[in-house]
């Protein structure tokens, strides 16, 4: 078991490295979250709003915040999002630009956004 890890561990670092890619994801799960409308809706909005905190992007979508903050958590279980801590506030920012479906293998790979505000 230790060995496993080891080589975990090691593949983990040479993806972040960028020696290799990360393996494809299965997309079945990612898709069902992209076929929600109020999903997409949100990943527009943080995409082109670029709202400060969870409850500006509340506003925006005219939903209440604990409704976003699960749609959020979901979002960021994919990977699609992050939540950026600035002081008392929690702010969303686009974690990927595209997502390459492959229908055959039915898996993903998720492109990283280039252009996120730090």
């Amino acid at each position: 078991m230790k060995t496993s890890l080891n080589r975990l561990r090691e593949e983990m670092r040479a993806v972040a490295r960028g020696e290799r890619t990360p393996p494809p994801l299965p997309a079945a799960s990612v898709l069902s979250v992209l076929a929600s409308a109020g999903n997409l809706e949100l990943l527009r909005i943080i995409a082109s709003e670029r709202p400060e905190s969870i409850s500006r992007l509340a506003e925006h979508v005219g939903r209440a915040q604990p409704n976003i903050s699960r749609a959020l958590q979901q979002l960021l279980r994919y990977g699609l999002i992050r939540l950026v801590r600035e002081g008392k506030e929690v702010r969303p920012e686009l974690a990927v630009a595209e997502i390459d479906i492959d229908l055959k293998l039915g898996t993903y790979r998720a492109l990283p956004a280039r252009n996120v505000i730090a």
